[in-house]
């Protein structure tokens, strides 16, 4: 009796130790996880996520162990890194759908599932991996959400018992800050990517109020009603041959500089720089009744500037430039033109034409706006201006004849 007593105590005594041994094992994993993380740069976080598989994999043995996350548009699992990708070609990804296959129902559910022998289980789905053995496939969850998956997989069936599911999803929860700091990462640089897109257009602070706007934001268009704005150096082209390049640099750098700033203050939008010129819209994104009103005072503002930047120019020794501006109110198509990762904000149509085309028969120093511009600017207006007939007239390019002003500031 004695002697079954003290074999007892020795069985438990070891079974202790393997125990202790194991809580050991799984705390040094987990720190040398974390440690993984210290001084690495999230620009490249598939690489942090590499080195963990390999840390994960040297220390448990296993066959092969992926990593997947929930793209946050699709909703789709991709997978990420997986330790069996080196020195391996390049096949196509893998996208799975919440549901979709072993690891789309583990996303689905945020539980863990196991699958002793996966060629015997009739909802895995192969995906062209030709996959055997047994897989546990782990939710990684952050802040109550499932976020993505990790899978174990191991050539031999039944290879995983209940203590390996619970280290399993220890190994998810250190992986879960991984995986929060590159979606942190992620979401700041879509977000600085906006800005800076938004910034290309609008003025800072209304460039910060559209980060959230996400007609702004997205591909496509919707029909607006706006006015638009050309500006341009009237015989450009005879004094870039007339003068030295870096000059003509300088000047129109300093054309640049002076009229931006006068287009943001009268809440137009830039649409683009056009060599000598720029195109301003107003009504983006939001149309308002005093859009013309706004684009006519920009106008003036812009033409009064240019006498003060002459004055410079003659100061520093550069050549001096008029300016003619051409102005058109109107329905166009606006919106983001491109794709996802290079996309450009614009507006096209009628509108647009017409406003290039007064502006090209613009003298030195004038505006001239359309008639329907003309018509949408009250009386009582805000603005200290007169409106000048040129009488009827066809331009390019355009199928009506129209009857446009000239301004008198």
């Amino acid at each position: 009796m004695e002697r079954d007593l003290l074999s007892i105590l020795k069985e438990r005594i070891v079974s202790l130790e393997e125990g202790y041994e194991q809580k050991i094992a799984e705390l040094s994993l987990l720190k040398e996880l974390g440690e993984a993380l210290k001084g690495s740069s999230l620009a490249n976080w598939n690489q942090i996520f590499m080195r963990q598989l390999d840390i994960i994999k040297r220390a448990t043995g296993i066959h092969s162990i992926s990593v997947m996350l929930i793209d946050e548009e699709s909703g789709n699992l991709y997978v990420v890194c997986a330790s069996f990708m080196k020195g391996l070609p390049n096949r196509p990804p893998v996208l799975l759908k919440k549901g979709e296959g072993i690891a789309g129902k583990v996303a689905q559910t945020a539980k863990t599932i196991y699958i002793p022998d996966v060629t015997k289980d009739p909802n895995f789905c192969d995906k062209g991996t030709r996959q055997e053995g047994s897989l546990a496939c782990v939710p990684i969850i952050s802040e109550g959400e499932c976020i993505g998956v990790i899978n174990f997989r191991d050539n031999a069936p039944g290879a995983f018992g209940p203590n390996d599911l619970r280290f399993f999803e220890l190994i998810a929860d250190q992986l879960s800050i991984t995986a929060s700091l590159v979606r942190t990462y992620q979401d700041l640089l879509d977000l600085e990517k906006k800005r800076m897109n938004l910034s290309r257009y609008f003025s800072k602070g209304l460039a910060e109020h559209l980060l959230t706007d996400s007609r702004m934001t997205r591909l496509g268009g919707e029909k607006k009603a706006v006015t638009v704005l050309f500006a341009d150096i009237v015989g450009f082209t005879s004094l870039v041959e007339k003068n030295p390049v870096e000059k003509v640099v300088v000047v129109l750098n300093l054309f640049f500089e002076t009229v931006v700033p006068i287009i943001f203050s009268h809440g137009g939008m830039l649409d683009k720089f056009l060599g000598d010129g720029l195109m301003a819209v107003f009504g983006i994104p939001d149309a308002d009744d005093l859009d013309p009103v706004r684009a006519v005072r920009c106008a003036t503002d812009i033409q009064r500037a240019m006498a003060g930047l002459r004055d410079r120019f003659e100061r520093e020794g550069y050549f001096s430039i008029e300016v003619g501006i051409g102005i058109s109110s109107g329905v166009v198509v606006a919106g983001n033109i491109g794709t996802l990762e290079h996309m450009n904000y614009t507006v096209i149509g009628e509108t647009v034409n017409l406003a290039q085309r007064l502006e090209s028969i613009s003298d030195p120093g004038q505006i001239i706006v359309s008639d329907v511009t003309r018509r949408l600017i009250p009386d009582h207006a805000p603005i200290d201006v007169s409106f000048e007939p040129m009488g009827t007239m066809r331009l390019k390019g355009i199928d009506r004849e129209i009857a446009p002003f000239r301004v008198v500031y």
